[in-house]
């Protein structure tokens, strides 16, 4: 669990130098906020409303594949947030910034298949 709070609070905190935000005004109090990496590709992407994080917000690895995907409420964590790393995939479901329970879907699982 440990390991778990220092990647969350890494992964959205640690911006390297290299990178740019491009910030957007999307209405009187909300503004969407998009970090680019190096290659110029996004690496974070959400939205700030009343100075607080607020709404969606993605974090994606240097290849555009989206590893962090949940929401935030007046500047905290809320609902079921989603992490991929490795092939893996955790489930962490927050109230008022806190985590209230943990999911690992360390198998695969096939949602649907189509055959041709």
């Amino acid at each position: 669990m440990r390991h778990l709070i220092l990647f969350l609070a890494f992964s959205i905190a640690t911006l390297s130098a290299q990178e740019q935000k491009i910030i957007t005004k999307e209405d009187n109090n909300t503004f969407k906020v998009v970090y680019l990496n190096e290659d110029g590709n996004i690496s974070q992407q959400g939205f700030i409303k009343n100075n607080k994080l607020h709404g969606k917000w993605s974090s994606f690895n240097k290849t555009g594949i989206k590893i962090i995907s949940g929401q935030y409420k007046k500047g905290k964590k809320v609902g079921k947030w989603i992490f991929r790393n490795e092939g893996k995939v955790k489930e962490v479901e927050y109230a008022d910034n806190t985590i209230i329970n943990v999911v690992d879907w360390d198998t695969p699982v096939i949602i649907a298949t189509v055959n041709d």
